[in-house]
């Protein structure tokens, strides 16, 4: 049997992993269930599987006819901390965790490819190697991956992964050459006055007028500081400070996340944000700290595998399903920490339908993915395996 045939033959089967890893979502480093779901999809394949250490994530080897490269194939298994808002029959049973980011997708659309080519090991070389990994949502799960030696014996020489996409439609599959998704950095802006009596302003340094010069001079980063050509979003989430309506506050905390495309351009934003803060407060009186925490650095797609996915899609599922994304995404993804170890790719899977459930954004609490998306995965992905490992 073919690709297309195996798919179509376990496609309800498949549909039904992805519903019930949906009912059951589990928090970053929180994967247990879920890991034992899959390891008992998949027990009786002749995939070599390996759980982590932790008791979350699981890595899974596939030996072919002969020698040959070795391919990664990633998904992420953890679900958000968002109340879901579908009322689907299949609708989250854990209270206040989701799948808002459709890593229940990626999910069951991996223990598909692995049951699609386990069928065909016999017709490639080479090695494949399946990762499902924890902790994508605290950007902490590729790194422990590495760290529990994914990419060595054998070594990977490319890996890929996909990625839920709700802005192409379901059956499609998005690509991009180059930047695909930004780095992922936090910060927090630790602000001090003096604190005082309220009726009494000349006798403190107040911390929150100094906060709010700050957060407004933040804003022109981007738009004065940076090169119009450089991506970049500087997102102030939260502001904390004060204890009382009487009292000046001697604190404040400013935190927030930047999105760059390029690592240098998040440098030059980290060494302004110093600038701007510790000025602004030493000219009021006051001081201020900056606490910047690297993320995820920007996910680089590997020109070569894109162009050999393009072929796979076209010849697989038409030139009609293959769609040229024309900008990055500013979200972050831990994958990119797999490729500053080796070359790779992630590439979108559409799941929008006509609804507008499924044209919400990703992370909503009412977004909905369409599950035709599942077998358009899994016969990308497989189909993608089989030619790589036999070029």
């Amino acid at each position: 049997m073919d690709i297309k045939s195996i798919t179509m033959e376990i496609e309800e089967k498949v549909i039904e992993i992805r519903r019930h890893l949906h009912s059951n979502p589990e928090l970053s480093l929180q994967e247990y269930n879920t890991t034992e779901y899959i390891y008992n999809m998949l027990k009786d394949t002749n995939i070599e599987l390996q759980k982590c250490s932790s008791g979350t994530g699981i890595i899974g080897i596939l030996n072919g006819r002969g020698k040959g490269p070795t391919l990664g194939i990633r998904a992420d298994i953890d679900a958000l901390p968002i109340v879901e808002e579908t009322e689907l029959s299949f609708a989250s049973k854990n209270q206040g965790v989701m799948h808002a980011c459709g890593h229940d997708v990626h999910t069951s659309v991996l223990i598909g490819t692995a049951i699609v080519l386990d069928r065909l090991k016999d017709s490639f070389n080479g090695t494949i190697k399946f990762i499902f990994q924890p902790a994508e949502e605290t950007m902490q799960g590729a790194k422990y991956m590495i760290d529990e030696g994914v990419l060595k014996n054998p070594d990977l020489d490319h890996i890929i992964c996909l990625h839920t996409w709700p802005f192409t439609d379901a059956g499609k599959i998005g690509v991009r050459h180059g930047a695909i998704m930004a780095s992922a950095n936090r910060f927090e802006i630790e602000v001090y006055g003096t604190g005082g009596h309220a009726a009494h302003p000349h006798k403190s340094v107040d911390a929150i007028p100094i906060a709010a010069q700050i957060v407004s001079s933040l804003q022109q980063i981007v738009s004065r500081k940076l090169s119009p050509i450089d991506s970049a979003v500087l997102t102030i989430g939260q502001i904390h400070g004060g204890t009382a309506d009487n009292i000046i506050a001697k604190k404040v905390t400013i935190s927030g996340t930047v999105r760059t495309l390029k690592t240098e351009v998040s440098e030059n934003i980290k060494q302004s944000m110093e600038e701007i803060s510790q000025n602004i407060a030493k000219a009021f009186n006051g001081d201020a700290k900056v606490n910047y925490y690297p993320g995820s650095p920007p996910v680089i797609n590997d020109k070569q595998m894109v162009d050999l996915l393009a072929e796979v899609v076209t010849e697989n599922l038409g030139e009609s399903c293959l769609e040229y994304l024309e900008e990055p995404s500013l979200g972050g993804e831990d994958f990119a920490f797999y490729l500053q170890h080796v070359n790779g790719m992630l590439f979108r899977l559409g799941t929008r339908n006509e609804l507008e459930a499924s044209q919400r954004g990703l992370h909503n609490p009412g977004i909905i993915f369409d599950e035709k998306a599942i077998s358009t995965g899994i016969i990308t992905m497989s189909s993608f395996a089989v030619r790589y490992l036999n070029r």
